[in-house]
């Protein structure tokens, strides 16, 4: 019971660790690979704490390898704006010009309805308050109204 004890300290320390390295978002406003990281992290941590004859180190040196990559592809990321579009994509006009944009709609498997509804909880209840509205990178709605409303 006590190396499960130690082993859980050891795993909860390690944890909190990466997380506060990685930085401090809340779940919402993670972005797809930086959520990915964290499932990860957190899968690979359990498993030392569900068998006590795993070693520690099979849950630890993954941990610190999944951190390291994520400091390194920010790292990346900050320098080149091409590597930066490709891992965190690019915004996407859903609306330009107050012209809804159907294809990006689709590519976005985005429907009427779920736009309607993004809308309204940028205070715009209906499309043609509308001069644009980009899905951002990670993945909130940015709107601008149309200049007489």
């Amino acid at each position: 019971m006590t190396i499960t004890i130690i082993r859980s300290i050891i795993i909860y320390i390690s944890v909190i660790l990466a997380v506060r390295i990685l930085g401090k978002r809340q779940i919402g406003e993670l972005s797809p690979h930086e959520f990915v990281i964290t499932m990860l992290i957190s899968a690979v941590a359990t498993v030392p704490l569900e068998e006590n004859s795993i070693p520690l180190t099979n849950s630890l040196f993954p941990i610190l390898v999944f951190v390291s990559l994520e400091i390194i592809e920010s790292l990346a990321s900050m320098k080149s704006k091409a590597f930066r579009t490709l891992i965190q994509g690019r915004p996407i006009y859903i609306i330009k010009n107050g012209k809804l944009m159907k294809k990006e709609m689709e590519k976005l498997r985005l429907n009427y309805d779920d736009l309607k509804e993004g809308l309204r909880e940028q205070g715009a209840f209906d499309v043609s308050e509308v001069e644009n509205a980009i899905v951002e990178t990670n993945g909130t709605l940015s709107v601008q109204k149309k200049e007489e409303k």
